[in-house]
């Protein structure tokens, strides 16, 4: 009503400020400090109006004060349904960002490390609506991201223990789950979970698992009846390793080498003069992947000498049991010093073509960058996951951190560098990269990981270091289901080598071919009933 009578008393011209008082007071506003903050709050509504501005303040004042009164002690609510925001960490403006890690943090919500990006606003918004909106013993309902069943940047909420002082504010009492085989729905699998305040305990062992095709996405609750099928299953796997293998620590992320437009580069046209061989020209490389403001900018060119050119493997640069085409990328590593260079030190040591990419690499990170305290080496270094890789030296296995069926190749180039849409690890010997070559682009082990997945639009889609969470043994050469394994590999590289994969073809395309050889020779399904012979 307040709101209401300052959108009308504001109507231009706009009534004095006393009409609007005497209105509060005759309304039972006698507070001398609410009729200052709400007369000051009319000024501004009329002022905003009497200027030609729209008529939208009405609306802000009544999303803004709305929140406040129904978090009062006499007007809160029994049952609080909704649907939450979905919205990553990654996604927010910087401001935003700070505001909700602390708030995250204050809730005992917040993961930190790797998943820290991954954090996700419904979470956040499922504890307050409970803690500021719900009477005691109250009941909420809300739609969450399927991921807040099983990962890890959901492990807070899990918990149950959000309250500000870290204690039980609710007990989720069941959980309905409507993943990939659900639709259509939503565009990426979601649940709903049920709770209520002031209940205590675990939570709940199993989920309702929904399933069947909805005759549309807006279905009524009898058209649901009609067409889900619903059975009772274990609540979802924790999606974070477990550490049961040997190999989970052998196993590092790649280089997370962006902005691409300063880094990954192509070869440019030398013109009439031609090339020199020393200091090929070469230009920033398009990329579909590439973010604004990088991709609206204009590529960077020049010479750069050779030793600073690197073939970087990228997720659309592996196959199961084979390595696709990879990129080319500017890498400023420096032999003698082990570091990165720094475009002073590359002139004085004689590159003025590195130094003069790298003066223009940071003239544009430092005019578009988002985080003032890093600079375009660091944050092409970021937790040393390029400078960990240097020198390559030995063999090395790479397999992809996502996709729908997993891929992993050996890796023996020694002037390489791997990208983080793979993982890679150092060997010690050939037979055991082949060895697990062969394990992780199983099948088996696929399914066996497949439950702790993260779940997108179609399907599970993240690997990670789940493929090596998995009871792999430590290779031993004497050990004969090891070594039939290695030498199944190597028959799977040869088929792998042999399929034609004409220029230009997709790399899903490339891996789907690939995978149909590997099937048709017979070599996938041997390897799949060894493997799950090793697992156990």
């Amino acid at each position: 009503a307040t709101v209401q009578a300052m959108v009308d008393y504001s109507n231009p011209p706009p009534a004095q400020v006393a009409a609007f008082r005497a209105w509060l007071r005759g309304n039972g506003i006698t507070e001398a400090g609410d009729i200052e903050t709400l007369e000051r709050t009319y000024a501004d509504m009329g002022a905003l109006r009497q200027a030609g501005r729209n008529h939208i303040w009405g609306y802000v004042l009544r999303n803004l004060s709305r929140p406040f009164a129904l978090s009062a002690p006499e007007r809160k609510a029994d049952v609080v349904i909704g649907n939450p925001p979905w919205l990553s960490y990654r996604y927010m403006a910087p401001t935003m960002q700070k505001k909700f890690r602390d708030d995250c943090k204050e809730r005992r919500l917040w993961p930190g490390g790797k998943v820290a990006t991954h954090q996700d606003i419904s979470a956040y918004f499922f504890a307050c609506a409970a803690d500021l909106y719900l009477k005691a013993r109250g009941a909420i309902a809300f739609v969450m991201p399927y991921a807040a069943l099983s990962r890890q940047q959901f492990k807070g909420f899990r918990s149950q223990r959000f309250g500000r002082g870290g204690e039980q504010i609710v007990r989720f009492e069941k959980v309905w789950a409507f993943d990939e085989g659900v639709g259509p729905l939503f565009n990426v699998p979601s649940c709903a979970i049920f709770a209520r305040r002031g209940a205590t305990g675990p939570k709940p062992n199993t989920v309702v698992a929904f399933k069947g095709t909805l005759p549309r996405r807006d279905a009524s609750p009898d058209d649901a009846q009609a067409a889900l099928s619903r059975r009772t299953v274990p609540w979802p796997k924790e999606g974070e390793t477990v550490g049961r293998s040997p190999y989970q620590r052998a196993f590092r992320q790649g280089a997370t080498v962006v902005p691409r437009r300063l880094w990954v580069v192509e070869r440019a046209s030398a013109g009439r003069f031609g090339a020199n061989p020393e200091a090929p020209l070469v230009r920033s490389r398009p990329s579909r992947q590439e973010k604004k403001p990088w991709k609206n900018l204009a590529p960077l060119e020049g010479p750069v000498e050779t030793e600073f050119l690197w073939r970087l493997y990228l997720g659309e640069s592996l196959a199961p049991f084979r390595l696709l085409e990879p990129v080319e990328a500017v890498i400023p590593w420096d032999p003698d010093s082990k570091s990165l260079l720094t475009a002073n030190r590359a002139r004085g040591l004689g590159y003025p073509g590195l130094a003069r990419w790298l003066t223009e690499a940071e003239g544009l990170w430092t005019a578009h960058r988002r985080s003032e305290r890093m600079t375009a080496l660091g944050r092409l270094d970021y937790h040393k996951e390029l400078s960990c890789q240097l020198p390559p030296g030995g063999d090395r296995i790479v397999y992809s951190a996502s996709g729908t069926l997993p891929a992993a190749a050996v890796l023996r180039e020694s002037v390489a560098l791997v990208e983080h849409a793979l993982y890679w690890a150092k060997v010690g010997q050939i037979g055991e990269a082949r060895y697990l070559t062969a394990v992780l682009n199983s099948e088996a082990l696929r399914q066996r990981v497949a439950e702790r997945q993260a779940r997108g639009q179609w399907g599970a889609r993240h690997f990670d270091k789940l493929l090596i969470s998995e009871r792999v043994l430590q290779f031993a050469a004497k050990d004969p289901l090891h070594q039939d394994l290695a030498r199944l590999a190597v028959h799977a590289e040869r088929v792998a080598t042999s399929v034609a994969l004409p220029a230009g073809l997709h790399f899903v395309a490339a891996r789907r071919r690939i995978r149909e050889a590997l099937s048709q020779d017979g070599v996938a399904g041997a390897i799949d009933r060894l493997v799950e012979k090793l697992l156990g």
